[in-house]
């Protein structure tokens, strides 16, 4: 079974770049309850999104995100709830529709009897003025049987001259809540100080789950009044907190909607657009997903997989199932997008599994040649920033060293079954290839399998190095054992024209090339 936290088979849909669960109230706090009796590994963190935390950690601009450390913590949750209408509405726009909203305020109550019924402790952490001691003994009041493992609620600094001395601070109030032995965590700091506390000290804790719950302390105790059910129906419970303290809450609302709308434009925009783009056409099912072994030696190989027009939820899902299924630390994995026009916005979770996967020692991955326009989308989406992506398609990347085209003189070959392919690069003469012995290799090569020579990479491709390659130019095209050119940039060709040699039956396009050492079985 997958470690991964981006696991393809969590229900999950991208909201603008962050995971959200697609769960309801029952559902999330059967897995927390699931989450708090494992101990032993990793503490784990449960968030509930709402809108200030898109606002937060992404800003308005595609380049770069307002926080990147939120948008990190955040995107590498264990479980991330709806709380808010604003987070359901995304994820329609995107295609895939949450099923309900979960806020803190259900879910603390709704976990603190599960955990009463189930013997587990709970520590608050947080709140001011005494309000996470009244919130603890209020559900130890509505719930007998409750642990309430501790309460504290020290001053946090997460930026400022002050945060010079989180270390100490941290180290005492984690020490605090270990010796309490507790199951779960309960932070509420607000957002974003609850997610960054919980972040710098992941590795210190050793409470099994860790829950944001922001304000939650204060709608237990009743200092802040939730609004009645009718309008929690209606998704209006913002517009009941304002009539609560209208003079701070007015105007934070109206910034955090106008930086929604900001946030969710582009996003209608990608979304309207792919739906146009999917309308009628076929698409690549998951079992046509087909990876090529280009090259494979005793401890080294390479796979490629090149991805189809128009990409699915599902295809995606089966494409991180067949990485996680084999994974190895010496098998290079190219993806092409070269070709890809849309990726379903639906899928962009399997988006972030690939970006996971390609952090992980025993994975090396590489994602080729996303187009512009696709490359606009997963800006759009907040997604793009997340993978590691290479410019150039698949071809370039093979026959690239890692440099770009000059004056020396290159070759790299990878040997198939059924054919070879040779890379030649830098400015080639008839003394480069008489001195390795090229010529001679390429013919014993030839007997057996078709050879491409691909001259993509080449600068300059002197009229010795064709006089020498001749042999090659008169074979028929349609025998067996062949020797094809490609990627040959216009100054090569035109040198092909001037020596008079060669014909166009053999040169392959791009796409003739990629077909031969990709699509043949």
């Amino acid at each position: 079974m997958s470690t991964l936290i981006h696991n393809p088979q969590r229900d999950c849909v991208s909201s603008l770049g962050i995971p959200v669960d697609d769960l309801t109230l029952e559902d999330a706090i059967a897995k927390i309850t699931e989450m708090a009796k494992t101990r032993g590994g990793r503490s784990r963190l449960v968030s509930t999104l709402n809108v200030d935390f898109l606002v937060n950690c992404l800003g308005t601009r595609f380049s770069r995100a307002r926080h990147p450390e939120l948008l990190s913590v955040l995107r590498d949750a264990d479980l991330v709830t709806a709380d808010g209408f604003p987070i359901l509405w995304l994820s329609s726009i995107v295609g895939k529709p949450l099923r309900q909203r979960v806020c803190g305020s259900d879910l603390v109550p709704g976990l603190a009897a599960r955990a009463a019924r189930e013997g587990l402790s709970i520590f608050l952490l947080g709140g001011s003025g005494g309000v996470a001691e009244a919130a603890a003994d209020k559900l130890k009041g509505w719930y007998p049987g409750l642990r309430i493992a501790g309460v504290a609620a020290p001053f946090i600094h997460t930026h400022g001259p002050e945060l010079a001395n989180c270390v100490e601070d941290d180290a005492v109030i984690a020490d605090l809540i270990n010796q309490s032995r507790a199951d779960i965590l309960l932070v509420g700091l607000g957002n974003p100080k609850q997610e960054l506390w919980f972040n710098r000290n992941r590795n210190k804790l050793q409470v099994p789950v860790t829950i944001g719950v922001g304000g939650t302390f204060e709608f237990i105790t009743g200092n802040i009044k939730r609004a009645p059910l009718w309008l929690q129906r209606l998704n209006l419970e913002w517009a009941f907190r304002i009539t609560q303290d209208p003079a701070r809450l007015w105007a934070r609302y109206a910034k955090g909607l106008i930086k929604l709308g900001l946030l969710t434009a582009p996003l209608l925009v990608a979304r309207v657009s792919e739906m146009m783009a999917f309308a009628g056409r076929r698409v690549a099912t998951p079992e046509s997903l087909r990876w090529r072994s280009i090259w494979s030696a005793r401890d080294q190989s390479l796979d490629v997989l090149r991805l189809p027009p128009l990409v699915t939820r599902q295809y995606l899902v089966a494409l991180v199932e067949s990485i996680i299924a084999q994974p190895s630390d010496t098998t290079l994995r190219l993806l092409d997008f070269s070709a890809v026009k849309k990726v379903q916005m639906s899928g962009h979770q399997a988006l972030l599994s690939l970006a996971e996967l390609q952090q992980r020692e025993d994975h090396n991955l590489l994602l080729l040649g996303i187009p512009a326009g696709l490359r606009r989308d997963l800006c759009r989406t907040r997604v793009l920033d997340a993978l590691q992506t290479e410019e150039g398609d698949t071809l370039e990347a093979l026959g690239s060293h890692g440099a770009s085209c000059g004056a020396r003189f290159s070759c790299r070959s990878f040997v198939m079954k059924d054919s070879a392919l040779i890379f030649l690069g830098g400015k080639v003469t008839e003394k480069d290839l008489s001195h390795m012995g090229f010529v001679e290799c390429l013919s014993q090569t030839a007997r057996d399998r078709d050879c491409i020579v691909d001259l993509r990479n080449v600068s300059l491709l002197e009229s010795s190095a064709i006089v020498a390659l001749k042999p090659f130019l008169c074979s028929e095209p349609g025998q067996p054992g062949r020797v094809l050119f490609s990627g040959a940039r216009v100054g090569v060709m035109q040198m092909f024209r001037m020596a008079g040699l060669g014909s166009p039956e053999h040169f392959l396009s791009d796409q003739g090339l990629f077909s031969a050492i990709c699509d043949a079985h």
